[in-house]
């Protein structure tokens, strides 16, 4: 016999469950209503064909560059052309020059390079004649062209550093013989009235490789005969050579500017 309490421990079954479904449509999306066509891709281009185009291209424009680049060069060309054929003012620094000393002439090229008696300065100049001149002529440079036989124009001025190598070696020379030629004036107005700029050095030291006991005995030489009667006698008795010092002198102030005092702005123009 089966014990009554455990019947009542034992559950029957209910019956089967019913299954509860899910709602889907937030997963799930509606289905398309029909077919859209999609848009074919457009071709590439041919890239042989684009370099083709681009080529003619690059050429049309290329050659409108260049004739504008043409155009302008022969606008510079004339404009050029118009600079050349008008003449030159000539240089303000030889305003007040008549009179120049010839350095060195370049027969082939018509040129010659000449030193101004007032100034000491350099200038260029465009010559009329074909033979060659030779150095320490005097060359007619002033304002009345019908007295310039020799010279058709100035083309500027000279500087030393774009000197040839020829007219740098003979300018020494040709400032020498400039100063023998106006020895009087030179020792009249230096030699004879040079005196001390301070305590401690004389006018005469200005001169290359003139010291203070060279410059006492020099003022020694003076004050033995009152003053120097000429270039020759100012040689014999301070046993120097005047015109070369002082050409010397004029030389190292033309090749830098600022040596001072400048015995060329002090002694320059000779006055005759």
């Amino acid at each position: 016999m089966s014990d009554p309490r455990r019947r009542r421990q034992i559950k029957s079954p209910s019956g089967p469950r019913k299954k509860t479904t899910q709602d889907l449509s937030k997963y799930w999306s509606a289905p398309t209503t029909g077919r859209q066509e999609v848009p074919k891709p457009e071709p590439k281009p041919d890239p042989s064909q684009q370099r083709k185009q681009g080529g003619q291209r690059g050429g049309r424009g290329g050659e409108r560059r260049q004739g504008g680049r043409g155009q302008g060069n022969r606008g510079q060309g004339n404009r050029g052309q118009g600079r050349q054929n008008q003449p030159r003012p000539e240089p303000k620094e030889l305003k007040d020059e008549s009179w120049a000393r010839l350095l060195e002439h370049d027969v082939k090229g018509g040129v010659a390079t000449v030193m101004a008696e007032k100034s000491l300065m350099f200038c260029r100049l465009k010559m009329k004649a074909s033979e060659l001149i030779p150095i320490n002529q005097r060359i007619y440079i002033g304002k009345d062209r019908s007295k310039r036989t020799e010279v058709l124009g100035i083309l500027g001025m000279a500087h030393l550093d774009k000197m040839s190598n020829m007219a740098r070696q003979d300018m020494p020379s040709l400032v020498q013989m400039f100063v023998e030629e106006h020895g009087q004036y030179f020792v009249d107005e230096f030699y004879n009235k040079a005196g001390p700029m301070s305590l401690k050095q004389h006018s005469y030291e200005l001169l290359p490789d003139v010291g203070p006991v060279k410059a006492r005995n020099m003022v020694k030489a003076r004050d033995g005969v009152g003053v120097f009667a000429s270039m020759d006698e100012l040689n014999a008795l301070a046993k120097i050579k005047g015109a070369e010092l002082l050409a010397q002198r004029f030389v190292e102030e033309m090749e830098d500017k600022s040596l001072v005092p400048r015995l060329t702005e002090l002694l320059l123009p000779v006055e005759a």
